[in-house]
């Protein structure tokens, strides 16, 4: 049996508790808002407003994702010049050709010679011999397309193991928060039986501020859950190409 200093002293523990608990999330909060801030290029904080609503596509097709990766399509698009560089190397074989045009004017002018004359040449030169460089400068444009082919095929790979663990941490995190609401169900229910008890004298309100607990506890696991599952929706998302757009 409790007496009245007892069940004081323990209901202004739980509120000490809790107040610890709101001060820690508040700080977060401002932290998460400054954050936001800095990255809108704002001097002051900045609050997310609205929850953001994550569309995940029904159907991930890779040949479509990997595509609207800008990682990909960077790595893609350095491969290609390289390829193009090495397809270009014939070019170092044909004749360098040279233009030049001289004008002249000489005043006074001469009696056989006029005063304004000019000359146009036209020259090609064709190295013969050049001990293997050009064969060398070929092969080493090779190589760095054989390294662009390495960096994409590494960034594949890395790609799809990025898609597969977003996917199956979004299955994860959607399972923890169906548990989460099922637990927020079962203490309502708790309290809701607890409340009628000390109604009629069966309980304390021990036993009710227990309950009440339990409830707010599962409703902030609840509410971490579902804030889970948005990361888990944004990691899948960026994995795929679809963030940001």
């Amino acid at each position: 049996m409790f007496y009245p200093a007892e069940r004081r002293a323990i209901a202004a523990q739980a509120l000490t508790s809790d107040q610890l608990r709101v001060d820690e999330v508040r700080i977060l909060l401002r932290r998460a808002q400054e954050a936001l801030g800095v990255a809108l290029a704002s001097n002051d904080p900045v609050d997310a407003g609205a929850d953001p609503a994550f569309d995940i596509p029904t159907v991930i097709d890779e040949a479509v994702w990997m595509r609207a990766r800008p990682d990909f399509v960077a790595q893609d698009t350095i491969r290609r010049a390289a390829e193009r560089v090495v397809r270009d190397s014939w070019v170092d074989w044909t004749p360098f050709p040279t233009v030049s045009f001289v004008p002249q004017v000489v005043m006074p002018s001469g009696i056989f010679a006029p005063s304004r004359t000019w000359r146009l040449t036209v020259s090609a030169t064709q190295p013969i011999f050049d001990g293997g460089q050009r064969r060398a400068t070929k092969r080493v444009r090779q190589t760095a397309v054989d390294d662009s082919l390495f960096a994409l095929t590494n960034l594949q790979v890395g790609a799809r193991s990025e898609v597969r663990m977003a996917q199956e941490s979004l299955r994860a995190q959607e399972d923890a928060l169906r548990t989460a609401r099922t637990a927020v169900d079962q203490a309502t229910e708790v309290l809701r039986i607890t409340t009628a008890a000390f109604e009629v004298g069966a309980t304390t309100n021990i036993e009710v501020i227990d309950a009440q607990r339990s409830l707010r506890d599962a409703e902030t696991a609840a509410t971490f859950s579902e804030d889970a599952v948005r990361r888990a929706k944004l990691d899948l998302l960026v994995a795929i190409g679809r963030f940001p757009q």
